[in-house]
C-alpha cells in the first residue's frame, strides 16, 4: 500500500519530539510512521470487506499436509467475493499451523480477519461455517455434542441459527488404508462422519467406494451408482447403518479374490 504524499507531509510536520538541532528524533519517527501505516492498513482492510458475505473458518488439528487442500478452497471463497473470519483451534495454534497458515493466507487473500474468540450473543453475521480438514478430534466430539473446544462451539452455534455448516476430512478419514489404526477404530470414525451428515453438516470431497476400498460406511452407499452390483476387497468391514442401506437399495456386493 502507498501512502499519499500529504497524508506523511502532515504526520512529519505533527510529529515530536526534535532535537536541539532542529532534527526529528528518527527513532521515534519509525515508531509513529508504523502506527500510521497499520492505522491504513486496516482502515483499507475494512473498506475491501464492507458489504461482503462473511464466511467463518475454523482452523483444526495439527497436520501440515493439509494446508495446501484447505488454502485452495479459501482462496476460491475470496474470489467468489467472500470476506474469511479466521478462527485457529488450540492444537492448531502451538503447532505451528496457524503461523503458517496466516502467512500463506495473507499473500493470496483479500481482508482475512482473524480472531480466537469462543461464539457470543450477536455472533450471527456469517453466512456460513467452514472446517477444513476437520481434526479427528473435533469431529468426534462435535457428533457426541461435546462442545469444549472452539470447533464444536462454533458448530452448534452455526446450526442452532440454522447456518450452513461445511467440513473437508482430514488425511485419517480420507486414507483409511495408509493410517494403520485398527479398522474397527476407522468404522466408528465413519460412523461419527455419518452422524455429522445426519445433524445437517455438509461434507465435501468424499471418495467414491472402491474395489480395493477396506472400509465402506453409509455415506459410501448412498453415493454409489451402479447395476453391475458394488465390488469390494475380501477382508472390507462394512458398517452396519452402511449394510442397512444395502439392504434397502437391493445392491449386489460381488467380493473380489
Amino acid at each position: 500500500m502507498v501512502l499519499g504524499y500529504a497524508t506523511v507531509t502532515w504526520f512529519i510536520e505533527s510529529t515530536q519530539p526534535f532535537d536541539v538541532r532542529g532534527a526529528m528524533d528518527h527513532q521515534a519517527l519509525s515508531q509513529r510512521l508504523d502506527t500510521l501505516i497499520a492505522a491504513l492498513l486496516e482502515q483499507k482492510r475494512r473498506e475491501l470487506n464492507a458489504g461482503r458475505k462473511k464466511v467463518r473458518v475454523v482452523v483444526t488439528g495439527d497436520n501440515f499436509s493439509s494446508l495446501p487442500a484447505a488454502l485452495l478452497s479459501l482462496a476460491a471463497l475470496d474470489r467468489a467475493g467472500y470476506q474469511l473470519l479466521v478462527t485457529f483451534s488450540h492444537s492448531a495454534s502451538v503447532s505451528g499451523l496457524k503461523a503458517a497458515f496466516i502467512s500463506e493466507v495473507d499473500s493470496t487473500c483479500v481482508g482475512a480477519l482473524y480472531g480466537e474468540q469462543e461464539p457470543a450473543a450477536g455472533d450471527d453475521d456469517y453466512s456460513s461455517l467452514f472446517l477444513p480438514a476437520l481434526s479427528t478430534n473435533s469431529l468426534s466430539k462435535i457428533a457426541l455434542g461435546i462442545r469444549d473446544n472452539i470447533a464444536s462451539s462454533w458448530v452448534f452455534h452455526a446450526l442452532n441459527r440454522r447456518i450452513k455448516v461445511i467440513a473437508t476430512l482430514n488425511h485419517e478419514c480420507l486414507n483409511h488404508e495408509a493410517t494403520g489404526l485398527p479398522l474397527s477404530l476407522l468404522s466408528r470414525l465413519a460412523e461419527y462422519v455419518t452422524t455429522l451428515e445426519q445433524y445437517g453438516i455438509v461434507i465435501a470431497g468424499k471418495k467414491i467406494p472402491t474395489a480395493g476400498q477396506t472400509l465402506l460406511t453409509l455415506s459410501d452407499i448412498r453415493t454409489f451408482s451402479g447395476d453391475a452390483g458394488l465390488r469390494v476387497a475380501r477382508h472390507t468391514l462394512i458398517t452396519p447403518a452402511a449394510r442397512d442401506e444395502i439392504r434397502r437399495q437391493n445392491i449386489t456386493i460381488i467380493q473380489e479374490p
